[in-house]
């Protein structure tokens, strides 16, 4: 669940931000807002398109989570306080979805009678992945360039990683 280091970026972020391009709460609440509405987004695309079911749901995460690791690099280029940046944290959540339900459907053919910990264990990941932004802004107050790179790079990271998992025996 590296990919779930783009989720929480932005509000981890958001105090530096502020202070570097003097964003108003308005601004704050749209970059940090976005990310949820495109997560909402996207799940109801995945779950209506059937994606996820149709295609192999490894190489749905890793598309997912290698174009969510550009849109997140975005924030480098993008005037934090204009309509481009929004846009671009709604990418982020809009594929975060083809990330955690379909690491979730991924988990679940490994087990039957253990699926109940088998989505615990990815909840899990899940809350440590979205907590790592925070972790690396606070460890020697990074720059968060810094931050949105490193997090970029763990979701490429993970999305390579999925490529090497076998699907279970019940997907």
């Amino acid at each position: 669940m590296l990919a779930m280091a783009l989720w929480f970026v932005t509000a981890a972020l958001l105090p530096e931000l502020a202070r570097e391009f003097a964003l108003v709460p308005g601004q704050q609440a749209l970059l940090s807002s976005a990310v949820q509405i495109g997560f909402v987004a996207g799940a109801l695309t995945f779950a209506i398109s059937g994606l996820p079911d149709r295609f192999d749901p490894r190489r749905v995460l890793a598309i997912s989570a290698t174009l969510a690791a550009a849109a997140n690099c975005l924030q480098l280029m993008l005037d934090p306080g204009g309509i481009a940046a929004v846009i671009a944290r709604f990418a982020v959540g809009f594929l975060l979805a083809g990330v955690y339900p379909v690491g979730m459907k991924i988990v679940v053919g490994w087990g039957i009678r253990d699926r109940g910990l088998l989505v615990g264990i990815v909840v899990g990941a899940l809350t440590f992945g979205t907590a790592m932004p925070f972790v690396f802004s606070w460890i020697g107050q990074a720059d968060w360039r810094s931050v949105v790179l490193v997090s970029s790079s763990l979701a490429a990271a993970g999305a390579l990683l999925v490529l090497l998992v076998q699907l279970g025996p019940h997907h």
